[in-house]
């Protein structure tokens, strides 16, 4: 029992999901292509579902490198970064999406880009504290980020049902060029906002 037989699981499974629905992928065939036997399977996995989800988050954890997730172009980064990965892995992704539906899938790109969208803002509010002296609450950085996340889950999802085109390299860059900017005023404008309520409850 090692890492390489993990691997080989791992490998297996993104394998048959190429030409197989997720949902009908069974140990049984994952065995059989990795040339192992069920009960090896199970010594690693409880089932194909706990399979599944090792890959989505060994996965992200590899997405957002930490020198993409910081510095003035972090998020533009991620996005041209993920549109780079969605084509290199488009079989996986189509085939995730359609097995757990779109509110599923939603959801789990918001967890995925939410990290990294935190430690942007994180950042970004760092320098705007020392430039202009405004900050956020955590509420209010956790806001802007799920915001954030919810924006990239929304792009992703709508690559994935052709209505941004059929390559996600360029649907990214698009939203590099719509992103550009705007996640910086957002955040420039609510900081402000949380000046200004402060300033009223001390003149109240």
């Amino acid at each position: 029992m090692n890492q390489f037989t993990k691997k080989a699981i791992i490998d297996s499974f993104i394998e048959l999901s190429k030409t197989e629905p997720i949902e009908k992928i069974t140990v049984t065939m994952i065995s059989k292509h990795c040339g192992i036997n069920r009960n090896t399977f199970y010594y690693y996995f409880q089932d194909v579902y706990s399979l599944m989800e090792e890959i989505i988050y060994s996965k992200s954890e590899k997405l957002f490198p930490a020198e993409l997730q910081l510095g003035d172009d972090g998020w533009i980064n991620i996005l041209r970064f993920m549109g780079i990965y969605a084509k290199k892995n488009e079989a996986f992704i189509r085939n995730m999406y359609q097995s757990m539906g779109r509110d599923a899938f939603g959801d789990y790109m918001v967890d995925l880009a939410y990290h990294p969208a935190r430690n942007y803002i994180d950042k970004f509010v760092e320098d705007m504290y020392k430039e202009e002296r405004l900050s956020l609450t955590q509420d209010e950085k956790d806001r802007a980020a799920y915001l954030f996340a919810k924006m990239f889950s929304e792009t992703t999802v709508d690559w994935i049902r052709g209505k941004r085109g059929a390559d996600p390299v360029k649907t990214m860059e698009d939203a590099v060029i719509m992103f550009d900017g705007v996640a910086q005023a957002i955040l420039l404008n609510m900081a402000k906002s949380h000046l200004k309520n402060k300033e009223n409850i001390k003149d109240s």
